[in-house]
C-alpha cells in the first residue's frame, strides 16, 4: 500500500509532468541498519515511511532523483548539507540553494513538498517582486526555520 492514494497519483503525475523544467535532487538522510542490533539514541522511528513517501513522489517523475544517505556512516556528506538529525530531506537543483526538511513530509507538508519540488525545478520564485526587492537588500548569511503545523 503505498502513502499516495491512487486517485490523486495520476494528477500529481500530471502537473509534475507539465510543471517541473530541471532536474531536482531529494536527497534523503536516515539511518541504515544491515543488523538486527539498534544503538539506543540512534532509532529513528519514521524513517521507513519517510523513506517509502519519497520513492513513490521521485517515482512519478524522470526530472526527480532520489539519493538516501546513512546518517552516521556519511559524515561528510551529513555535513555537506549541514544535517543535524533525522530523517532528513535535502532538496537541490544545480547550483540552487538548497531546502531542508526535517520529519516526514505528509499530511499536510506534502503539498508544501511538492510546491517546492516545482519552485526549485522552475528556477523562479513565487514571491511578490517586492517581497524579492526587499530580499535583495540583505548582506550576510541567513538561517531562516519554517515550522508548518495544521494548527
Amino acid at each position: 500500500m503505498g502513502y499516495i492514494p491512487d486517485q490523486n497519483r495520476a494528477e500529481i503525475k500530471r502537473r509534475l509532468r507539465k510543471e517541473l523544467k530541471e532536474d531536482v535532487t531529494v536527497n534523503f538522510f536516515t539511518t541504515i541498519s544491515s543488523s538486527l542490533l539498534t544503538i539506543p539514541g540512534r532509532e529513528c522511528p519514521t524513517c521507513p515511511q519517510n523513506q517509502e513517501l519519497l520513492e513513490e513522489v521521485t517515482g512519478l517523475s524522470p526530472k526527480l532523483h532520489l539519493k538516501t544517505y546513512d546518517f552516521y556512516a556519511d559524515a561528510d556528506t551529513r555535513n555537506e548539507y549541514a544535517v543535524e538529525r533525522i530523517p532528513a530531506t535535502v532538496l537541490e537543483t544545480e547550483g540552487s540553494a538548497r531546502l531542508r526538511y526535517y520529519g516526514i513530509p505528509a499530511g499536510y507538508e506534502f503539498a508544501t513538498l511538492l510546491e517546492d519540488l516545482i519552485t526549485l525545478s522552475r528556477g523562479v520564485s513565487p514571491l511578490q517582486t517586492l517581497s524579492r526587492r526587499d530580499l535583495r537588500k540583505i548582506n550576510q548569511p541567513v538561517h531562516l526555520q519554517v515550522f508548518v503545523t495544521p494548527t
